[in-house]
């Protein structure tokens, strides 16, 4: 069988190298390729791959999309070497035709480039996002908060597993169960990008209680559904904010990033500051803490589980 090499290039992002085999969707908060282009839709581009050559199709955008400065509309257009297709500051291009074994089954593979650089999770997408957008928080002038990033582990792998209608009722119902929780517990959503979460809490303590009732609520309904069960991954970090236009300051984004990222499908990882915050009063389970390093910060850092399964 027949792939495609595409190459992304999103402003701002190392370009990405995607093997096409499969119908791909990208968008902003789609079962496919996530971008955070402020002019992306959510489900913007399908690219298909046929016998006679790779399609492209608008999914309804509310910008469009242009292949060569001509606007895509109805039906799908023939992608060929050469032509440019763009979707807000987002341009997509095919490089080549290559072949794939026969025993492929995956939507799009990264290929050529490290593994720093390909987009592995939902929380840097977030992450991202957030900076580049700069959401409007509530913190009036500056003050302590409580960040939490999530989401689903092997997100990727899992929504080609389960095919585009199984994974969009399975993020239904994810999306469903963090926001309650959220609500319940007088947190903000700061951000989404697909199964990614950002988060802020007034308190450590509100904000580990929203997120152990989330995964409780998450494993009782994968108990029910096991076919399509999936595990999600929590980081949680509380810092000092500084409200500067409406941007969260970035140093502490970054640090709950990370220590959600050294977590596994259904643990909740806290930084040693949440920990410090929270265990005096004796009534939450903390694991025992582990070193790590977190990327792009310098020196070793102490994280520790919350026991919530029992």
């Amino acid at each position: 069988m027949s792939g495609y090499h595409v190459v992304l290039r999103e402003p701002g992002r190392s370009p990405l190298h995607l093997l096409v085999v499969e119908p791909l969707d990208i968008g902003r908060d789609c079962s496919g390729v996530l971008i955070t282009d402020p002019g992306a839709s959510r489900r913007h581009v399908r690219l298909t791959p046929r016998p006679d050559g790779l399609t492209v199709a608008d999914l309804g955008s509310t910008n469009g999309t242009t292949m060569d400065g001509s606007p895509i509309m109805g039906t799908p257009c023939r992608l060929t070497s050469g032509q440019v297709v763009r979707l807000g500051a987002t341009t997509i291009e095919l490089v080549e035709v290559a072949a794939v074994g026969a025993a492929a089954n995956v939507t799009a593979t990264v290929i050529g480039e490290s593994e720093d650089d390909a987009r592995a999770t939902s929380i840097d997408l977030v992450a991202a996002a957030v900076h580049d957008d700069r959401p409007s928080l509530p913190i009036a002038h500056g003050g302590t908060v409580t960040i939490v990033f999530s989401d689903i582990e092997g997100s990727t792998a899992r929504a080609v597993e389960l095919g585009d209608a199984a994974w969009v009722n399975v993020l239904h119902v994810h999306n469903s169960i963090v926001r309650r929780q959220v609500a319940r517990h007088g947190g903000t959503e700061v951000k989404s990008q697909g199964d990614g979460f950002m988060l802020t809490f007034p308190s450590a303590r509100a904000a580990i209680d929203a997120m152990v009732e989330t995964q409780r609520a998450l494993s009782a309904w994968a108990a029910s559904h096991p076919a399509t069960a999936v595990r999600v991954r929590v980081g949680v970090h509380t810092g000092e904010a500084i409200n500067d236009r409406d941007d969260l300051h970035g140093r502490h984004v970054v640090i709950a990033a990370r220590v959600a990222a050294e977590a596994t499908g259904g643990e909740i990882l806290v930084s040693s500051l949440v920990r410090e915050i929270v265990e005096t009063r004796g009534d939450l389970r903390l694991g025992p803490a582990r070193e790590v390093s977190l990327k792009g910060l310098a020196g070793s850092w102490r994280v520790s589980p919350v026991v919530w399964d029992s």
